[in-house]
């Protein structure tokens, strides 16, 4: 039965109000988050603990775990685990890099070299500066008449206090807020007026399992896909291979970025150390990390996505990147995702008149095996709140 004109009218007003007023709240909440620039990174990590850890303490919980013993066992498996790496790890990561900040010069004068035999055999003159002109134009970039400023002593000296501050505050703001998650819970239900409750907890499970999909997911595809690289390039003989793979899988986080940037560098570094044969087998080997990654690793590890067009990740990944810098980068997609739940299920409910349930089915849809990840969810379907507290502690 078709809808009367005038009911039409009233959705579309209501959403009209609705957006108006969640644009001047999120205007108000970025200016206050402006205000409180510097604990931002502190906050990001506390949320990133709290949602890597909080599925590991709720299933002691249901299993008669007491969730402050279950918080401290959490927390004691996830320091065992960065321990083992860093000792597996580590060492050979910082002989690595010194090999490199050893060598950069000869491999900055060999690439500079190669870039104008090869500008020159297609007919153009490129006059590329030599290694210690680079150094003394960084230099004249970075200190006052060769004496570094007091000034930038100080920033430099706030940024190492900054850096302190969040391996400090993070870990301790996430442990209490994992204590009192779910009375936190409870409480922000009792925020909302009775007649929206259940639309808001179930709208809110929804950016939950988003958010926490979509940094578990990443986190452990970066780790398989950091591994691969860097034994693809250590089988093929690539020197700094482990630095170079480790790389690669930290920035495999950003959507179209880590592919690039770790076969890039694995190809730049074998033209400079090794040969041209050696240059084209990393960049077999990125590509076929990224084809397994595409078909494979990505499609069992996160099954279920939030659409965003190609060319509407690069754009958030720009502004992004210009507001926030590398942090910006790395929220710009699980933020971008969350908007379109969030203002996709106010369009769909209030305009388009479908129910809860349509909304999130046409919002969140499995990802068909070998098509390209874009973000990674899982569903939450219905809106049991005890089966949505289920889905979301898995």
């Amino acid at each position: 039965m078709t809808s009367p004109p005038g009911d039409a009218l009233r959705r579309i007003g209501m959403a009209s109000w609705s957006l108006l007023g969640t644009i001047l709240l999120l205007s108000a909440v970025v200016w206050g988050i402006i205000q409180v620039a510097n604990l931002i990174p502190a906050v990001v990590l506390a949320i990133a603990v709290i949602y890597v850890l909080n599925p590991i303490v709720s299933r002691l919980q249901r299993w008669g775990v007491p969730r402050l013993l279950g918080s401290c066992l959490s927390y004691v498996a996830l320091l065992g685990v960065l321990v083992l790496v860093g000792y597996l790890a580590f060492p050979s990561i910082g002989d690595q890099a010194r090999q490199l900040g050893d060598d950069f010069p000869q491999i900055y004068e060999d690439l500079a070299s190669d870039a104008e035999r090869w500008a020159d055999k297609v007919g153009f003159t490129v006059d590329v500066p030599n290694y210690d002109e680079l150094r003394d134009s960084i230099d004249e970039a970075t200190n006052d008449g060769g004496v570094l400023s007091f000034n930038r002593i100080g920033d430099y000296t706030l940024t190492v206090l900054e850096f302190l501050l969040l391996l400090i505050l993070a870990p301790v703001l996430a442990f209490y807020i994992l204590l009192d998650l779910p009375k936190m819970r409870e409480h922000a239900k009792g925020l909302v007026p009775p007649q929206h409750r259940e639309e808001a907890v179930f709208v809110s499970k929804q950016l939950g399992t988003a958010i926490g999909g979509f940094l578990r997911g990443q986190l452990l595809v970066a780790l398989i896909v950091g591994v691969l690289t860097s034994l693809g390039f250590w089988a093929v003989g690539l020197q700094f291979w482990l630095l170079i793979g480790m790389i690669a899988g930290f920035l495999n986080i950003i959507p179209f970025v880590g592919p690039w940037v770790g076969g890039g560098l694995g190809v730049l570094v074998a033209l400079a150390t090794a040969d041209p044969q050696t240059a084209l087998w990393a960049a077999i080997v990125a590509a076929g990390v990224q084809q397994l990654d595409n078909h494979f690793i990505s499609p069992n590890v996160l099954r279920f996505t939030v659409r965003l067009h190609p060319a509407i990740i690069i754009l958030v990944l720009l502004v992004g990147g210009t507001l926030g810098g590398l942090l910006g980068v790395l929220l710009a997609v699980p933020v971008m995702a969350s908007i379109k739940i969030l203002f996709g299920h106010l369009w769909r409910t209030r305009v388009l008149g479908e129910s809860w349930e349509e909304a999130s089915e046409a919002l969140i849809e499995e990802r068909p095996t070998g098509e390209m990840p874009l973000i990674k969810v899982r569903k939450v379907a219905g809106s049991d709140d005890a089966k949505a507290d289920e889905i979301e502690d898995k």
